[in-house]
């Protein structure tokens, strides 16, 4: 009965930690001259294979994890501590990856390769991002003329607050009767004994989800609830109002009206914020476009070439 924030793309996401690859490697490489320089306060987790420090887990966390995400992350200082060990293993077994020379051999260099055209194209698709990003100022006029043009975007329809208790009916509608009158009875001791509906919708309500909170359903709009029980809610019209016996395909239901919500438009200052949010992915979304399909286009493909490379691997499958 009860009804129960734009992530990286899984691409952006491998690219990344492709870079991330990339720098643990390069960082491998670099003396410990510079590290003797970096304040003790700054260093998070030391080894053999050198320091982590709060720059370098600062632009992991900036680069790896979502904004959305990034204040629940600081909180955690099980998740922070993680992260930062994390980070120095990968440079620890970079390091040893350099010593054994892997990145000399021949799928070694040609796989350090590919990531690190993979970083590179990423760095450069942030950078024509920002050059493309209008100032505040330009955004803040975006969102206010995107508001005046499409009011309705931001209007949230009305809503109502209920509680019910739920009377199941079995299948075959044998007890369909006597289910009702057993609804009645409660209407009955509602209205005029004044019973407490919480206690009875945790006692009686075979809505176990919402019986443990009173039979709370919380607030919700038009659309959301089956036909009869929305239609009997949307028809109270005072806190306390207790409805009729109503059936649904779940059962008969009792409803009291907690609270009614008007419909209302939300203020400019509250919808700014995903307004800008809006804007800078259209163009993050756009700009990538753009610079892709640009250089896509040009791409000259070899269609023969494909083809027997196909075929070629079609032959190396083993057979079942």
């Amino acid at each position: 009965m009860e009804q129960a924030l734009n992530r990286p793309s899984t691409t952006c996401r491998a690219v990344r930690r492709a870079g991330w690859l990339l720098a643990a490697l390069l960082a491998a490489t670099a003396g410990s001259a510079a590290q003797a320089q970096t304040a003790p306060a700054d260093v998070l987790v030391s080894g053999p294979a050198g320091q982590i420090t709060r720059a370098d887990l600062e632009i992991m966390v900036t680069d790896l994890v979502p904004a959305a995400d990034r204040e629940r992350f600081w909180l955690s200082r099980d998740a922070v501590a993680r992260v930062a060990r994390s980070l120095y293993t990968q440079r620890a077994l970079a390091a040893e990856a350099l010593k054994a020379g892997l990145e000399n051999s021949p799928e070694g260099a040609a796989y350090l390769r590919m990531i690190r055209e993979r970083a590179l194209t990423e760095l450069l698709m942030q950078q024509r991002v920002r050059e493309a990003t209008p100032d505040a100022a330009a955004q803040e006029r975006f969102a206010r003329s995107e508001y005046k043009a499409k009011p309705e975007r931001f209007v949230l329809p009305d809503e109502v607050h209920v509680r019910h208790i739920l009377l199941p009916v079995a299948r075959d509608g044998s007890d369909d009767a006597q289910v009702k009158a057993e609804a009645h009875k409660l209407v009955d001791e509602l209205r005029r004994g004044g019973a407490d509906f919480a206690t009875l919708a945790r006692t009686r309500s075979s809505d176990r989800g919402s019986a443990q909170r009173g039979g709370d359903l919380g607030f919700f709009p038009r659309g959301k609830m089956a036909p009869e029980f929305e239609a009997a809610s949307f028809e109270l019209r005072k806190p306390g109002d207790i409805s009729q016996p109503v059936k649904s395909s779940f059962g008969y239901h009792v409803i009291e009206l907690i609270e009614r919500k008007p419909a209302y438009t939300r203020p400019i200052d509250e919808v700014l914020p995903e307004l800008r949010e809006e804007l800078l992915g259209k163009i993050n979304n756009q700009e990538r476009r753009r610079i892709w399909d640009q250089a896509e286009a040009a791409a000259q493909v070899d269609e023969a070439a494909l083809q027997a490379l196909s075929e070629q691997q079609q032959r190396r499958r083993p057979t079942r």
